[in-house]
């Protein structure tokens, strides 16, 4: 049974067949006499590990080290240098440049054999231990996906006023982002970790509802001002709930987005919302993102005091709010994917 594929990279073709013969027991041998010959084809073979001989006429093989660890689906295969000649310079730049050891015309079969494999078997146990860490990682936060599922369950087993609220503003988040990135707008900020928090904590946007009494939480009918600034407190309810949970854990940027957009998704560009009336870039990216979701879903769905309005007329509505109470580049990304929220809308009130 081969061990795995080992890549011999040497214009010598006696030396090609010499290490060959010893590894051929323990590996499927690819042998090629140049890397423009190789490099092309490491991605299909994907070796255990490469030999790569430093001495090839017309050809560099510190040049072909950099390209390997330029292309992320090879960089971390273990390259040995085969060489003739090692002095301690050419060994600070073969080691800095990624090799992890060298082969000399005075190693017996057995000891190449053995450095083969020894790398071979580290890098397989590496890969290993990284899909395990995968599996793990993507465990956790299916997981993760499930609590906050079932929280924003919760949320709405409160508010009885607005079922499916909490879905279709993940599916709307999603969709936003989606044309965020495709308009080029905040790239540097919505980077594939923050873009994963917001989707993820979308849901739980209105958290702090748990907080509000029932009585007004779900009257049937017009807030009075003094309930109006009872439910405004759902915002400080939600992120001082959070602010809470974060001190039990060192590391938590999913937290942190869940308590901004918790706080800053009724604030406005204009600096008129609440509660703290932050205005502009001072309100956090993923309230001014969930802001626009949270309204386009409150003007389409019925509620006590209201009947839904067209998605023409919401879409309409909040044109009218970009640069005022919406982000304009955020509303400019609503208004090139509205008729995707229209079918979200219609998707999730089946």
């Amino acid at each position: 049974m081969k061990f795995g594929n080992v890549v011999i990279i040497d214009d010598s073709r006696l030396k090609r067949q010499f290490l060959g013969t010893i590894l051929q027991d323990q590996f499927t041998v690819h042998a090629f006499s140049s890397s423009r010959e190789a490099l092309p084809r490491l991605a299909e073979i994907m070796p255990q590990c490469i030999l790569l001989d430093m001495e090839r006429p017309g050809e560099d093989g510190f040049e072909d080290m950099r390209r390997i660890k330029e292309n992320p689906a090879i960089a971390d295969i273990p390259v040995i240098f085969i060489t003739t000649f090692v002095d301690h310079d050419f060994e600070l730049q073969a080691l800095e440049s990624g090799a992890v050891d060298f082969l000399g015309n005075n190693f017996s079969p057995e000891v190449i054999r053995a450095r083969v494999m020894h790398h071979a078997e580290l890098y397989i146990y590496r890969c290993h231990l990284e899909e395990r860490v995968r599996d793990n990682t993507r465990t956790i936060f299916e997981l993760q996906d499930a609590i906050m599922m079932a929280l924003s369950d919760l949320v709405e087993c409160r508010d009885t006023n607005t079922a499916g609220h909490s879905q279709r503003t993940r599916a709307y988040v999603e969709r936003l982002i989606q044309q965020l990135l495709a308009d080029g707008s905040y790239m540097k900020e919505l980077t594939r970790g923050f873009v994963r928090d917001v989707i993820r904590a979308a849901p739980l946007h209105d958290i702090g509802k748990v907080g509000i009494r029932d009585a007004v939480l779900n009257k049937p009918g017009l807030l009075t001002p003094e309930e109006y600034g009872e439910i405004k407190q759902h915002t400080i309810f939600g992120a001082s709930s959070i602010n809470r949970a974060m001190k039990a854990v060192h590391d938590a940027p999913f937290l942190s987005v869940l308590r901004d957009l918790s706080l800053s998704h009724h604030e406005r560009w204009d600096g008129l919302g609440y509660p703290l009336g932050l205005a502009g870039t001072d309100i956090p990216l993923c309230g001014r993102i969930v802001a626009v979701a949270d309204v386009y879903d409150a003007l389409v769905s019925w509620r006590p005091y209201k009947e839904p309005v067209s998605h023409e007329k919401a879409v309409e509505i909040i044109r009218q709010g970009v640069e005022t109470q919406f982000d304009p580049l955020v509303g400019a990304a609503f208004l090139a994917c509205a008729d995707d929220f229209r079918e979200i809308s219609q998707r999730y009130h089946e």
